[in-house]
């Protein structure tokens, strides 16, 4: 299983890392720098604010940055932040 895990996130990387080069978008880096290869444990201590809210049986989410969308795209998980 911990193999699983490692190669899962090792393709998530690897993902994200051939995405943001053919598009040449970036996302800040540990130290607020452009980078086109970040880890992926990075991008995820970059998502601990955004949330996802329901007020009045409506669903929002908050604090979703520009690079947040350019990583969420680029991963394909686009229905979970209600990007499509």
């Amino acid at each position: 299983m911990a193999l699983g895990m490692v190669m899962a996130v090792d393709l998530g990387e690897w993902v994200l890392r051939r995405g943001l080069g053919e598009t040449g978008a970036w996302v800040p880096g540990q130290e607020g720098k452009p980078t086109r290869r970040p880890t992926l444990r990075w991008v995820f201590q970059y998502f601990p604010w955004v949330r996802l809210v329901v007020l009045g049986g409506k669903p929002l989410v908050l604090n979703l940055s520009p690079h947040h969308e350019t990583v969420v795209r680029l991963l394909g998980v686009e229905r979970y932040y209600l990007l499509t």
